[in-house]
């Protein structure tokens, strides 16, 4: 996995000393990176970037592709750094919305092209923030990938199908209901209750923070 390239983007007089940046909090190095501190980006990239790279590969399993989205990720902290608000969520939580939402537009673009998406756009772009809580992504926040697998498992089959459609392969309510061919109501009512049950197990396996 490649480092962010920095294009044409140079320090302005910054020095960049790793230990001091690594003792700054999220928070602080992106208020640095609004202030355009070029430094700042190098310690956020080291904390992130393994954590992103895998959850982008798990989403559109391509190396080359989760590469591509991890930079562009890291770009528009660059150029968006100063429209985060604490208020918002958690650094960490701005950074796998960013992600995952290219990775998602990715998937959507792919099927597009495909002729397989035969959903709506506007279905997709209502349903968009309705397709996986944030608790899921929470999830990926604080446990490693085999966690994650492990606590899908003790699912029951219906319910943890529903969640990986929707969150690994980025399909919407409406897609899920037309392929598994089942109600939307009940594609609905699987995602609700899997991602509690979900939820629940993780907190059981010592996960804290959801």
């Amino acid at each position: 996995m490649r480092k962010i390239k920095r294009g044409n983007v140079e320090p302005q007089g910054d020095q960049y000393d790793a230990r001091l940046a690594a003792d700054l909090s999220d928070e602080e190095l992106l208020r640095a990176i609004a202030d355009k501190k070029v430094w700042a980006m190098e310690p956020l990239y080291e904390r992130y970037s393994h954590l992103l790279y895998s959850l982008a590969y798990r989403v559109v399993t391509d190396t080359q592709v989760a590469e591509d989205l991890l930079q562009e990720t890291f770009f528009a902290v660059w150029r968006n750094a100063s429209s985060y608000s604490s208020q918002s969520g958690l650094v960490r939580s701005w950074l796998i919305s960013i992600i995952h939402h290219r990775a998602i537009d990715y998937l959507r673009s792919m099927r597009r092209r495909g002729g397989v998406n035969k959903v709506p756009l506007e279905d997709i772009e209502h349903e968009e923030s309705m397709a996986v809580p944030d608790v899921w992504d929470e999830a990926w926040l604080a446990i490693q990938g085999a966690q994650v697998r492990t606590a899908l498992l003790q699912l029951p089959q219906e319910q943890r199908n529903v969640i990986e459609l929707a969150y690994f392969k980025g399909w919407t309510h409406s897609e899920i209901a037309e392929g598994c061919q089942i109600p939307l109501g009940t594609v609905k009512a699987r995602m609700r209750l899997g991602l509690a049950r979900l939820r629940r197990i993780l907190q059981e396996m010592g996960v804290e923070g959801l």
